[in-house]
């Protein structure tokens, strides 16, 4: 059984730059993922692979600390971030009964110009499961959703004007 939730995220900069200066910022992926992501747990391992590990954050009386393999690529005007792969560490047993995803999007919107990022989670789960894990696992893909917005609207941000400032 799948559960999945996402969100669109609009962060506003400013001042607001040009399309084409935003898309110069996102098209090197590790300059947002930096803004997104705890620089000092982000270690590059190939031209557009990374790895996470994030600190550790409680979830229903649990303490989970996600591990992922990430690919990031610029195409089209957009930088796509997918998770390849994950381990939970805290999850013991279930680790091995549980998926878990993501993908997100930014790209530059105009009229007025912001930069936007929309993320979808996932998590993957035997049926027999869901009545004990469902309810836990749809509070974990909130708080991930929230802890994600929040860096988009904090992090992202800053790494962006900061860079648009040097640029302009």
């Amino acid at each position: 059984m799948k559960l999945e939730q996402q969100r669109v995220c609009r962060v506003a900069l400013s001042p607001a730059p040009t399309p084409a200066l935003l898309e110069a910022f996102l098209a090197r992926p590790l300059r947002p993922l930096r803004g997104l992501l705890d620089p000092q747990r982000l270690e590059r391992v190939g031209d557009d692979t990374y790895t996470y590990a994030s600190r550790p954050y409680g979830v229903a009386g649990w303490t989970l600390q996600p591990q992922v393999l990430l690919r990031a690529a610029f195409h089209d005007g957009e930088l796509l971030i997918e998770q390849l792969e994950s381990r939970v560490a805290g999850l013991g047993a279930w680790q091995e009964r549980l998926s878990f995803g993501l993908e997100a999007r930014l790209r530059a919107s105009d009229l007025p110009v912001v930069l936007v990022a929309e993320a979808r989670v996932w998590a993957e789960l035997p049926p027999v499961a869901l009545a004990v894990a469902g309810p836990v696992l749809n509070i974990g893909l909130q708080q991930l959703l929230d802890r994600l917005e929040r860096r988009c609207q904090r992090g992202l941000r800053g790494r962006a004007e900061a860079w648009l400032e040097r640029r302009g």
